[in-house]
């Protein structure tokens, strides 16, 4: 799958992967939270596989943009070239990849609530090679650890 890949590629990729989705409340407006949430350069602020994130400007980022990040992911280092597919402020963002391990889509919603907003993550992914044997396995359950970690981490971070 290249990162031209259009929606409807998309929705065939979600078919063939595993899907974690972690979801939390921030007591922050919703275009606060998009807004960090959004600028990749902060990722290593709040989610424990980015190891950095490098060849990004210190703001969100917009539709057709890239990132080069170092991600650590079950003792495994690798480099991810993500591109932002959709950006729709402050409700939606989207990013994939296409590395020689694996096919990755991640989408962010946020909507507002009373106290602030519901920020929700839903990460779609399939591994290449040998490694794909334990996506829905060992793979699933770091990612859906890491997932959820991350997600305590950015409420941690924002509410302070």
């Amino acid at each position: 799958m290249s990162l031209n890949t259009t929606a409807n590629q998309w929705q065939a990729f979600s078919l063939s992967c595993v899907r974690v989705e972690t979801e939390v409340e921030i007591a922050r407006p919703a275009q606060q939270v998009f807004n960090y949430v959004t600028t990749p350069a902060l990722w290593h602020t709040w989610h424990p596989a980015t190891v950095e994130v490098r060849d990004v400007p210190q703001r969100p980022l917009t539709t057709g943009e890239t990132m080069l990040e170092l991600v650590a992911v079950a003792g495994r280092r690798d480099q991810a070239l993500w591109t932002v597919l959709a950006c729709m402020p402050p409700q939606l963002w989207e990013i994939g990849t296409d590395t020689d391990k694996g096919t990755a889509h991640i989408s962010y919603r946020i909507t507002d609530t009373d106290a602030g907003c519901r920020f929700h993550r839903t990460l779609e992914f399939r591994s290449k090679g040998w490694w794909h044997v334990l996506d829905t396995t060992l793979t699933r359950w770091i990612m859906e650890r890491q997932s959820s970690q991350a997600l305590r981490n950015l409420k941690a971070v924002l509410e302070r």
